[in-house]
């Protein structure tokens, strides 16, 4: 059994995992989100210099997709997009973090009465852009993943129209 997990272990430290250069800072996991309110995404690109990241690679930009899964059903995946093209460049050299935000309304409690939270799993799918490389460049490190936020939405039904 030791020699399993060693080697699970050496497996694990030989493959390459991409530094966090993004992080998400708000919507926070779980975080109640309002239907039809104007909300805002926070995060940060990270400073590779300032952080000790040495094979820092960049995104271009990044999009925000809303998704949403019927419980039950974890196939049954839709999302729309919430944002595109959000900013990403670092600080000069990377000597320090970069604080962005950008804002997104909500759906409206129509949107909700089809999709009801009550049957639903929602979340925020922010996901790095990189661009595409001839066949003659090369990264200069991994791509970082998609990173996923589930959120809570409370439906305000007293809203005009009423639903």
């Amino acid at each position: 059994m030791v020699a399993i997990v060693l080697a699970f272990v050496a497996f694990m430290a030989s493959v390459a995992l991409a530094a966090d250069v993004v992080r998400i800072d708000e919507p926070t996991d779980n975080a109640q989100l309002p239907s039809n309110t104007e909300i805002s995404f926070k995060y940060t690109v990270i400073g590779a210099q300032a952080a000790g990241i040495t094979d820092a690679y960049y995104p271009n930009s990044m999009t925000v997709d809303f998704e949403w899964v019927q419980n039950g059903n974890e196939s049954n995946v839709l999302r729309f997009n919430a944002a595109s093209s959000l900013e990403t460049t670092s600080a000069p050299a990377g000597v320090s973090d970069k604080q962005y935000e950008a804002t997104w309304k909500t759906p409206n409690c129509h949107f909700f009465t089809r999709y009801n939270p009550s049957e639903y799993t929602f979340s925020l799918l922010f996901t790095p852009v990189y661009p595409e490389l001839t066949p003659n460049m090369t990264a200069p490190g991994p791509e970082q993943q998609a990173m996923s936020v589930p959120v809570n939405i409370n439906v305000n039904n007293g809203t005009f129209p009423r639903c």
